[in-house]
């Protein structure tokens, strides 16, 4: 079981996605072009992950998960959300990282009383499931790649609620510290590292173990996201007041289509260590 408390995206960041999302993914941009789109990429994932209305409340619930990562693995969730009028009727978008635009998910998505999504199939406007009433909408993830986050924003009237999913998280624990590794394009190019349970308002110590011959560029968020030099391997990160950090790391696949990377922590307190494949699906 997991649970996340997020605000909704303003409408110009959701617009943002958009616009950077058609050049980002699937038609092959240039090195020099997703590290202009990188900042953009990076400042929406941290909106998904972090931004809550006050008094809401997401909680995700793991309902089964079968098959083999990389293969035929499949997650199911129910989603509950609090702090919302039961009733409110939800329509759901989704925003792939291996596609140009967002898709259009469920409509009609009902919370119950207890603030659990739901196919109430009584009105027109409720989504329904055959002859069965208040179902539980069970979310189904199929096929995610490593670290791909599966991100949807559900849309009520003056309401956005965005919401991440990582079926198939590249994640780390050291002595209470987390690391994390993110897919934000579809050939993870451009990863997004975060971690939490460091000390708060501290400077985090990270090794990237690339070749800097692979062209690779640190992104980094310090009240504002900038691109470092290439070929950068060591950064240190400032944690917030909840000991959390975020960074990114950009490769460039047109000279090098792939290879490894490990990052690590490197301070004393704790060391979570994550590695992943870029330049593949």
């Amino acid at each position: 079981m997991a649970s996340m408390e997020i605000r909704a995206i303003p409408p110009t960041l959701l617009t943002a996605f958009l616009c950077v999302s058609a050049n980002a993914q699937s038609n092959g941009p240039s090195f020099k072009e997703l590290s202009a789109q990188a900042p953009e990429l990076v400042q929406l994932q941290s909106e998904f992950e972090q931004t809550v209305p006050p008094g809401v409340t997401i909680r995700v619930k793991e309902i089964y998960r079968k098959g083999k990562s990389g293969k035929d693995l499949a997650v199911g969730y129910n989603i509950y959300v609090t702090g919302v009028p039961s009733g409110t009727t939800f329509r759901q978008a989704q925003f792939p990282v291996n596609n140009d635009k967002a898709v259009a998910g469920i409509n009609g998505i009902t919370l119950n009383r207890d603030g659990l999504m739901i196919c109430a199939g009584r009105t027109a406007t409720q989504c329904h499931n055959g002859s069965k009433v208040d179902d539980p909408v069970l979310f189904d993830e199929q096929q995610p790649l490593k670290g791909e986050p599966r991100r949807s924003v559900f849309l009520a009237p003056d309401l956005r609620i965005p919401i991440t999913l990582l079926p198939d998280p590249i994640q780390s624990v050291d002595k209470g510290c987390r690391l994390s590794a993110i897919r934000l394009t579809a050939k993870f190019e451009l990863a997004y590292i975060e971690g939490s349970g460091f000390p708060p308002n501290s400077d985090v110590h990270l090794r990237f173990s690339d070749d800097q011959d692979a062209g690779a560029s640190i992104v980094s968020e310090d009240g504002g996201v900038t691109v470092a030099h290439p070929g950068d391997t060591n950064l240190s990160v400032r944690s917030d007041g909840a000991g959390a950090i975020q960074t990114a790391a950009l490769f460039n696949v047109s000279r090098h289509p792939k290879g490894m990377e490990t990052v690590e922590v490197t301070d004393p307190n704790c060391s979570p260590k994550v590695s992943y494949q870029w330049g593949v699906f």
